[in-house]
């Protein structure tokens, strides 16, 4: 009899216990924000200005030679975070807001692969565009990625100056100058 009195004490002692232990648990809410990014950049090893120059001729009765009128030393870094329903794409549009290209010119850009150095959805490169006072696309179809930062990171942007057709009587060593490129990454 003393054992079950001893068992019954024991079962009466920890009910209470037992009744606590059942609210253990709770809860609460998490808010994720992320936020909308459209970032880009131009890098160069040494700084972002570049010259492009038109070569006198060595010999008399040759034209001015355009070959090295080339540069491949800068590169477009970029960050993007689109939102898929409402704004699922984006593009980088390049065009001259300062200066003028010399009459006998073009200038022309084209924008390489990515490098490889980010990751998500990098957007390609269109073909080699004429640069003008209009935006030009070249890239396009950019979506939530990152390419990486500085030189050797992101899409090697391919300048070179170009002859336009039947122009060559249009050369002037006067119209020599500075342009400014401005590169913008925006909502398809």
């Amino acid at each position: 009899m003393k054992r079950i009195k001893k068992h019954i004490a024991i079962l009466l002692l920890s009910s209470p216990l037992i009744a606590f232990a059942q609210n253990n648990n709770d809860n609460h809410s998490v808010q994720v924000s992320i936020p909308e990014v459209a970032l880009v950049d131009i890098e160069g090893t040494s700084g972002t200005s570049i010259t492009l120059s038109v070569e006198a001729p060595s010999e008399a009765g040759q034209p001015a030679d355009l070959t090295n009128a080339k540069d491949s030393s800068l590169w477009l870094n970029y960050s993007s975070v689109i939102g898929s329903q409402t704004e699922p794409r984006r593009e980088v549009y390049a065009k001259i807001t300062q200066g003028t290209v010399p009459s006998a010119l073009k200038l022309r850009v084209f924008a390489s692969p990515d490098a490889g150095n980010g990751d998500g959805f990098m957007g390609t490169p269109t073909n080699e565009k004429t640069l003008t006072t209009n935006d030009k696309r070249i890239i396009k179809n950019i979506r939530t990625s990152y390419t990486g930062n500085g030189v050797g990171s992101g899409h090697r942007l391919n300048y070179r100056l170009k002859l336009r057709n039947n122009k060559y009587h249009k050369f002037d060593f006067d119209e020599s100058t500075t342009l400014t490129v401005l590169y913008t990454i925006t909502d398809s």
